[in-house]
């Protein structure tokens, strides 16, 4: 593993606890959050459309696999929350009924998120490297999760996000844009925090998205009012969001 995908696992696994205490309020994301909502109900729906028209009433049970061909259309769209962290989200989106899977490389992250989403199954991994069959999720959710990933590796991991989603799936990314790449934290609450941040700025995040065979919907950027996390390096950071569609 990259050292500095490590360190910042690390610095997450020690302070997890701290992290969750401090950054419970979710307002910061609400808007972000509701857009993807809406954004993923619409790709539901329109799958269900779709595949009323062809395949009748003849749809077989849903089985772990890819959306095109073995989902039945009355099934909740499918959303996977990459570095779900405590959770939040992951509930939020099971509170819409979607169904969702909690996904982080932070062990004490996903014990949270296993008791906010008791229906769901978190699942441990890096977000580099997916553990999930092609065409799978309506909806992929990462919230300042991917800007840990060491730039070189971003390409492949948006390759992955996009082989995870199903035709017409959405995906909606946070990422830092301001001070330089690579940069360090500056200034944090934590004793020896390690994590590692790279920064971009709204023409490279949509370059990024476009080469990894997406269609770029919206680029927004915020002041961290309401593109952000919460995170305590906020301060000062701009924001960008990404939502794209495959």
């Amino acid at each position: 593993m990259d050292e500095r995908v490590r360190d910042t696992a690390e610095t997450y696994e020690r302070v997890a606890d701290d992290y969750a205490d401090r950054h419970g309020d979710r307002s910061v994301v609400a808007d972000i959050v509701a857009e993807f909502v809406t954004a993923v109900d619409a790709t539901g729906a329109d799958r269900a459309g779709a595949d009323s028209t062809t395949r009748g009433d003849e749809s077989e049970p849903a089985e772990p696999g890819p959306r095109s061909d073995e989902s039945d259309p009355a099934d909740p769209p499918r959303v996977l929350d990459v570095g779900c962290g405590p959770g939040w989200e992951s509930a939020a989106f099971a509170e819409a009924g979607f169904d969702t899977v909690p996904f982080d490389l932070t062990r004490s992250f996903l014990d949270r998120a296993r008791e906010r989403v008791p229906d769901g199954v978190p699942v441990r991994g890096d977000m580099r490297a997916l553990p999930f069959a092609d065409d799978g999720f309506d909806g992929l959710w990462a919230c300042a999760s991917l800007l840990h990933v060491p730039e070189r590796d971003v390409p492949a991991t948006l390759a992955e996000f996009e082989r995870v989603l199903a035709d017409g799936g959405v995906t909606l990314v946070s990422l830092k844009v301001a001070g330089g790449p690579g940069e360090r934290v500056d200034a944090s609450p934590y004793d020896e925090d390690r994590r590692h941040f790279e920064r971009y700025d709204p023409d490279r995040a949509r370059d990024l998205f476009e080469t990894a065979g997406f269609e770029v919907v919206d680029v927004a950027t915020d002041d961290g009012d309401d593109t952000g996390s919460g995170d305590d390096t906020d301060a000062g950071d701009d924001w960008v969001a990404v939502t794209a569609r495959v």
